[in-house]
């Protein structure tokens, strides 16, 4: 399950066009948002969350942007293999970026909290260390009485 469509990559690069007779095509395009979600899945299967995820809408909404600039990407370095380093033009290495950023993100399990990793229901992720007790003591101490206010 891709969680972006054709129009989503088509936002993020509104110069470009895509149908049956561009480079990368429409069909090509639309394989490349399957392929990108595919390895978003990954990475959040990696996690312990059930893939494809298909709720809270807060992580569908953010999943389809992660989707739409890993597409992108790679149909904007599609446009351009002849530049240096598989199309790297500005653009592409915008999106690269904010699309290695999101993943990024997703390994280190910052994600929305209402992710559950055992079902598709919403739960509170973060309840982790919530109370102080959970917290380990500091390494530094600052007393009181060296403090100037």
């Amino acid at each position: 399950m891709s969680y972006a469509s054709l129009s989503d990559v088509q936002a993020l690069n509104p110069k470009r066009t895509y149908d049956a007779t561009t480079t990368p095509t429409s069909t090509q395009v639309s394989s490349l948002i399957t392929q990108v979600a595919a390895e978003i899945d990954m990475v959040l299967a990696s996690q312990g969350y059930t893939v494809p995820v298909t709720a809270p809408a807060s992580l569908l909404t953010a999943l389809k942007y992660i989707n739409a600039y890993g597409a992108g990407a790679l149909a904007e370095a599609g446009m351009f293999p002849e530049v240096a380093g598989l199309g790297e033009t500005p653009h592409w290495k915008m999106l690269e970026t904010k699309y290695q950023d999101w993943l990024k993100s997703l390994r280190e399990g910052k994600i929305p909290p209402d992710l559950d990793k055992s079902a598709d229901t919403i739960s509170s992720f973060y309840h982790v260390m919530s109370d102080q007790e959970d917290f380990p003591d500091p390494i530094f101490r600052i007393r009181s009485e060296d403090k100037d206010f």
